[in-house]
């Protein structure tokens, strides 16, 4: 967690706030009995990735960098046991140096293992859920101090509110993963012709383990990827230390991408070059490697997002009209439009509760303004019954959100119960799940 002068920032540096107090317990006594005494709003950040003011306080701050690690590996049961604050850059390999892997990864591993589950962060997979619902198990420190632990059978109905609950429940230190043996995936990017890649869609989706494509709305192909397990030889897996450092290099083409999305909205005029040189550039080589390693991939260029879930089967349709409504409405973006599939899952807050869905993805740049964008989009996605990424930029209402999700309500009520007063919730949360 990074703090100058006083302030914290999230990632893209759109979110800013000053707390009163930070805090750094070493351990869970201490973090129950902070928390216990605290006044005000309490939020515990991870790495600041989420898009909204989820972490915002200028009360009290939890810096967690005390729980991070991997404890018990349960063969038997195949869990694997991994601390709150733990980066998903230092998860994949320590798994590995034990003999397991996640299930599923997102394309980004810079954020913390509690703050992929408590959005409902996801990667792609028609077969494949999203992270939060891979959790067995959990700890959780609640407003009054005291400590739960939740999984299916204990505390059953916190396990299935809290699996996705954006810190608004309490303060998760360990979580207990579904985990399997260490596998390689081959990675294959090639292109195709929007009109082809849309009869294709759903043969491309099913017939590999993970499918997704990229779509700058002003080119006319799409940059599709699949990732699929292989028996081929890898490389060598890449220790932590590297694995982070992979991720923060900024090389040649990344300035590049950036000097021309600087310059985008001054030059309207490049973006069609643009989009079709982005497209051409994109497509990586064929390779493989270690699951941990191939499916985030860096992504040191800083941006805001929105992304929705949609019912998968009107998935098509809606990237389509979210692609004619950027170029109808000349919208500026130097970033794609991304697609993945995730299947349905019960966690009671999950953007895939019981909803085979597609999600889709716009970006804008960080130093420019997404309002345009978000705005436009946001209207399409409305209309397709979308569900907001919750670390992702949205302006959903309780009301809106009551008709979405079948569990609202049923949410809120243990919400209120396990914190009356409220110290979870900030002024931002406070307009959806008080």
């Amino acid at each position: 967690m990074k703090i100058i002068d006083g302030k914290w920032s999230n990632w893209s540096g759109s979110v800013v706030c000053k707390p009163r107090q930070i805090i750094a317990p070493k351990d869970e006594v201490e973090l129950a009995a902070a928390v216990r005494a605290a006044q005000g709003t309490v939020r515990a950040p991870g790495t600041g990735h989420s898009f909204t003011p989820l972490c915002a306080t200028n009360d009290t701050l939890v810096d967690m960098a005390a729980f991070k690690g991997i404890g018990n590996i349960d063969t038997v049961a195949s869990t694997a046991t991994l601390f709150g604050a733990t980066p998903l850059w230092e998860v994949g390999p320590a798994l590995f140096t034990k003999g397991a892997a996640l299930h599923n990864m997102g394309d980004i591993d810079r954020q913390t293992i509690a703050g992929v589950v408590a959005t409902g962060t996801h990667g792609t997979g028609r077969t494949l859920r999203s992270i939060s619902a891979e959790v067995a198990a959990f700890r959780i420190i609640l407003a009054d101090g005291d400590v739960l632990g939740c999984s299916a059978i204990e505390n059953s109905e916190v396990y299935a509110a809290g699996r996705v609950a954006m810190g608004v429940l309490g303060v998760m230190t360990q979580i207990t993963m579904y985990v399997r043996p260490p596998y390689r995936l081959l990675e294959q990017n090639f292109l195709l012709s929007s009109g082809e890649l849309f009869t294709k869609l759903d043969g491309l989706v099913s017939n590999n383990r993970h499918f997704e494509f990229f779509w700058f709305p002003y080119a006319e192909v799409a940059v599709c990827k699949t990732l699929n397990e292989t028996d081929e030889k890898a490389p060598p897996a890449r220790s932590a230390q590297e694995m982070y450092a992979r991720g923060e290099r900024v090389g040649s083409d990344s300035r590049s991408f950036a000097a021309i999305n600087r310059a985008l909205p001054y030059m309207p005029i490049l973006l069609r070059p643009a989009h079709r040189l982005f497209s051409q550039l994109m497509p990586g080589h064929g390779h493989v490697r270690w699951s941990h390693e191939i499916f985030p991939s860096p992504r040191p260029i800083r941006f805001n997002e929105m992304e929705y879930a949609v019912p998968y089967a009107r998935g098509a349709d809606c990237v389509r009209e979210i692609a004619e409504t950027v170029r109808k409405k000349r919208i500026n973006t130097g970033f794609p439009i991304e697609f993945r599939s995730v299947a349905a899952d019960d966690a009671w807050l999950s953007p895939f509760y019981r909803r085979e869905s597609a999600t889709i993805a716009v970006h804008q740049y960080y130093k420019v303004d997404p309002t345009k964008l978000f705005d436009a989009c946001e209207v399409v996605f409305r209309e397709y019954q979308g569900r907001p990424h919750w670390g992702k930029r949205h302006s959903r209402t309780a009301e809106q959100l009551r008709k979405l999700y079948p569990e609202f309500d049923r949410f809120l009520a243990l919400r209120r119960r396990l914190d009356p007063a409220g110290k979870f919730l900030n002024p931002y949360l406070k307009t959806m799940l008080r």
